[in-house]
This record gives C-alpha cells, sequence and structure tokens, in this order.
C-alpha cells in the first residue's frame, strides 16, 4: 500500500486488491500519454475516507480523477449530491497536491450514452479509450483573477475606473483567498 501525504488533512492511499469488475475498466482505460497512474485510490481527511478512485492519473497540472460503476444499477444508486460531493472532494484534492486543473468523472459499464449527474461527466464505458476529460480550474481564485483582468482591459464596454470598485473587487478576491487558508 502507498500513502501520499502533501499536506494535512488530506492523504491518498492505495488499496493493493484488484477487483475482478475492473478488468474491463482498466483495459479500456488509455493511460498512454499520461505521466502517472494509481489505481484503487482511497482520499481521506483527518483519518476519515471521503471517497474512493478507481484511478488518478495526472499530466503536467492536471489530473484526473476516475469512479467506476461495473453496472447501470450501481451508477442509478449514487445519487447527484454524492456525485457532487466527490467532485468537490477531487477538486480539494487537486488544490492541496498543486494542480492547476482538474477532472472528475463516472464511467459506467452498459450505459448507452454520455449524460450527466449533477454537474459530473458520466461516460459509458466504451467512450473511455477514446475520452478527453474536459477540465477545470482547481482555483475559483485563479478564475476571479482572470475575470477581473478581461474586466479591466477590454477596450469595448470599457468600465469605468472608480476607486471604490476597484476596492470592492480586490476585497472579494481577498475573501477568496481567506476561505482557503
Amino acid at each position: 500500500m502507498l500513502e501520499f501525504r502533501k499536506q494535512e488533512p488530506y492523504s491518498l492511499r492505495t488499496r493493493p486488491d484488484i477487483v475482478e469488475s475492473e478488468y474491463d475498466f482498466r483495459q479500456n482505460l488509455d493511460i498512454s500519454d499520461v505521466n502517472g497512474v494509481l489505481f484503487n485510490v482511497l482520499a481521506s481527511r483527518n483519518s476519515s475516507t471521503l471517497a474512493e478512485y478507481d484511478a488518478v492519473w495526472w499530466r503536467e497540472n492536471r489530473v484526473c480523477f476516475l469512479e467506476y460503476k461495473d453496472s447501470t444499477a450501481a451508477y442509478r444508486r449514487m445519487n447527484a449530491k454524492r456525485a457532487q460531493q466527490v467532485q468537490d472532494t477531487s477538486k480539494n484534492l487537486a488544490r492541496t497536491y498543486g494542480f492547476l486543473e482538474f477532472n472528475y468523472s463516472l464511467i459506467v459499464k452498459g450505459l448507452d450514452a454520455k449524460t450527466t449527474k449533477g454537474s459530473v461527466a458520466v461516460i459509458p464505458l466504451e467512450d473511455l479509450s477514446s475520452y478527453h476529460p474536459e477540465f477545470t480550474s482547481a482555483h475559483v481564485e485563479l478564475d476571479f483573477i482572470d475575470k477581473l483582468t478581461d474586466k479591466y482591459s477590454r477596450e469595448q464596454n470599457s468600465v469605468e475606473l472608480e476607486r471604490d470598485t476597484i476596492i470592492a473587487d480586490i476585497s472579494k478576491l481577498k475573501e477568496m483567498f481567506e476561505q482557503q487558508l
């Protein structure tokens, strides 16, 4: 078993067992262009398991968390709220381990077409080998800085630079950083 601790309270541990139902998932997963991959990963916070991923792969500043469901019935049992919670955990893990972007997707055996559960992408197992995930920023603060840069630098519909507006925007950014500390 491997355990990765970047920063308390999060840690990642791998389970050494391979579930037989995951063989199809592993055979369809294209990891030819990645820097690293871990299988059977347990994500914990303060020794409490938050999520379990069947694969976590990374390339440069991007990380992808994949959860496999071996039947459509297993997929239906997972509610949208739980999928969103695991996606939020994935975002927090990506931030903690220094990745700029992340993706969390569900892979389902027997599913007919791509769909979503809440805001989580759900992919048929047959499409996994050609799947290119859409990554999302793990840092809302950086997104907000981009938004401010666009707001203050556009030539058309330019924003009138007023002291109160700029101070309000910077204060909002400061609050975003403070929430993460």
